[in-house]
């Protein structure tokens, strides 16, 4: 956790900070800690009781929701991926398989051509981010995609995915700013609610 930051810098800084110490994460650290996170959201009744899952194509050492996405699709639960356009606006499209994607913008798999544009709002959303605190509040890349989005479609129940060293006591927000109901990490569980942490086995 990064503290005493002077309030005009704390925003690009964080994220600065943030994006060194996950870029800095072996594939094994990656891995390891993406299997705990994962694990503990394939055994959530929020994950259970959707019949919809909006998750994302892991990029670099984002936290890999990959394998939530197999089980979700074994299930025939419905899966969508994020593809950007235009206005820095974004939108969900329902993949098949997870062969059906091809690179987009800022080099980031997305569902291909033909894909099916899906608007269920009675779905689990997966979010990335690259800091989070206890209350779920969230910095992205800075563009705005997910928040633009989420403001859009205020019932999607939202997960951000991190791992613990991507957490901060607080963050300061703009009105703007969506926040996540839960922040899944490799230590356990943050509620929005709560604003606190539920531990889990080790």
């Amino acid at each position: 956790m990064v503290k005493n930051l002077p309030k005009e810098k704390s925003t690009e800084t964080l994220r600065i900070l943030h994006r060194g110490l996950r870029d800095a994460m072996m594939p094994e650290e990656v891995r390891r800690k993406s299997d705990r996170i994962c694990e503990q959201l394939l055994a959530s009744a929020c994950y259970h009781n959707s019949d919809t899952v909006y998750g994302y194509y892991p990029l670099g050492n984002e936290v890999d929701c990959l394998p939530i996405l197999r089980d979700a699709l074994k299930r025939g639960k419905q899966i969508a991926l994020p593809k950007t356009g235009k206005d820095f606006q974004m939108e969900f499209y329902r993949i098949f398989s997870l062969n059906e994607v091809a690179s987009g913008h800022f080099h980031v798999m997305e569902p291909k051509e033909g894909c099916p544009l899906v608007q269920s709002e009675a779905a689990v959303v997966l979010v990335p981010g690259v800091v989070f605190d206890r209350q779920g509040n969230r910095y992205g890349y800075g563009k705005g995609y997910y928040d633009r989005y989420l403001a859009r479609y205020s019932g999607l129940e939202t997960i951000g995915l991190a791992y613990e060293h991507q957490m901060e006591e607080k963050l300061l927000t703009k009105a703007t700013d969506i926040s996540m109901r839960w922040v899944y990490t490799e230590g356990g569980c943050y509620s929005k609610e709560m604003g606190s942490q539920n531990e889990v086995e080790k």
